[in-house]
């Protein structure tokens, strides 16, 4: 996901002005908002081991464990994490990179705020993340342009 790009490019602007499936069958013990958050929190905390863990599998044969780690830590950094809070969860079908058609997953709308040391004030983003159930427990999933680079072996911040 690109959450600490968009937020380190939402900071310096203020400041110059998914193989594996969709299950249908077991309920996650975790709800989505939640699971979404702690991902979130991994991923601007630069523990981005932790995170892939829990990428959908598919996705992890496209972006490997080493590659993944490697990659991300070239983000900028987004400042110091305030908060991270999910403000709704909600079905959507979407498409899922590498996978045809659409697949079911759970939409999870995010606030982040973030101290930034290039402005005065906090910064607050709000984005929507996608998990889908595999058996039995939330996987995130990479963005089609992430998904297209891994795939290529290459790496979308280099």
């Amino acid at each position: 996901m690109f959450l600490r790009l968009q937020v380190a490019t939402a900071v310096a602007a203020l400041a110059c002005a998914t193989g594996a499936g969709a299950d249908r069958g077991v309920r996650p013990a975790e709800p989505a908002g939640p699971y979404m958050v702690s991902v979130v929190k991994q991923k601007l905390s630069s523990d981005y081991a932790a995170a892939w863990k829990t990428l959908y599998p598919a996705h992890q044969r496209i972006a490997s464990r080493d590659a993944y780690v490697a990659c991300e830590n070239l983000a900028p950094d987004a400042g110091t994490m305030l908060s991270v809070r999910s403000l709704r969860t909600y079905n959507e079908k979407i498409p899922v990179a590498g996978k045809g058609g659409m697949t079911q997953t759970k939409a999870v709308d995010v606030r982040v705020t973030v101290d930034s040391p290039l402005v005065r004030f906090s910064v607050v983003i709000e984005q929507t993340f996608h998990a889908i159930k595999v058996s039995g427990r939330w996987r995130w999933i990479l963005s089609h342009d992430q998904y297209r680079y891994y795939s290529a072996g290459e790496c979308p911040y280099a």
